[in-house]
């Protein structure tokens, strides 16, 4: 319900669990939203709890969704930091990427994808997306690499299915970006 309504829920239905500044509640096979458009969050979640979170985005950007909420707002998939744009060729690299994180990917073979030249893909990136290219694919390669590891993969595999050329790679794209530990200590990447 929405936040409003928060107290007069609780008091209409003692035995409820009303959860305050969440935009969605999932709890087991009930899902509830704070109302119509936090109604399109709670979807775009189920999608991605289902199909991944690459796919999550691409249904966003066909909804027009410049930007998903979770359920514990305002922490968002990787696959979606920094997509809080209408640039078309820009989603078009972010979905190449996303649905391939393991390609030889480089400044000019995104730029290939979005019809553009290597400068003006930088300079699209850091306007509309706050982050210069090869950093995000980094994120979205450490995401990549965190599933495998959640997933059961070694580090070693996790690197591999991530497109990080080594394990050494992964553990410096793991501190560049603040990670706990080590990608290799149990419970570091525990969803």
């Amino acid at each position: 319900t929405h936040h409003q309504h928060l107290d007069e829920l609780a008091l209409a239905e003692p035995r409820c669990d009303v959860v305050a500044n969440r935009v969605f509640v999932a709890d087991g096979p009930l899902h509830s939203s704070a109302g119509v458009t936090t109604g399109i969050d709670l979807t775009l979640q189920r999608i991605a709890d289902t199909c991944g979170p690459a796919i999550a985005a691409q249904v966003a950007q066909t909804m027009v969704v410049a930007l998903r909420r979770g359920p514990h707002d305002p922490e968002l998939s990787p696959f979606l930091h920094h997509r809080n744009h209408l640039h078309a060729a820009l989603h078009r690299v972010q979905d190449a990427v996303g649905q391939q994180p393991q390609a030889p990917w480089n400044v000019p073979a995104m730029a290939e994808v979005a019809h553009t030249s290597p400068r003006h893909l930088t300079r699209l990136f850091l306007e509309h997306a706050g982050i210069a290219p090869l950093q995000y694919l980094r994120r979205i390669r450490l995401a990549a690499a965190e599933a495998a590891l959640q997933s059961g993969q070694n580090v070693t595999q996790a690197a591999a299915l991530a497109g990080f050329s080594s394990d050494t790679q992964l553990r410096r794209a793991w501190h560049q970006f603040g990670r706990a530990g080590t990608p290799s200590q149990p419970g570091a990447h525990a969803a």
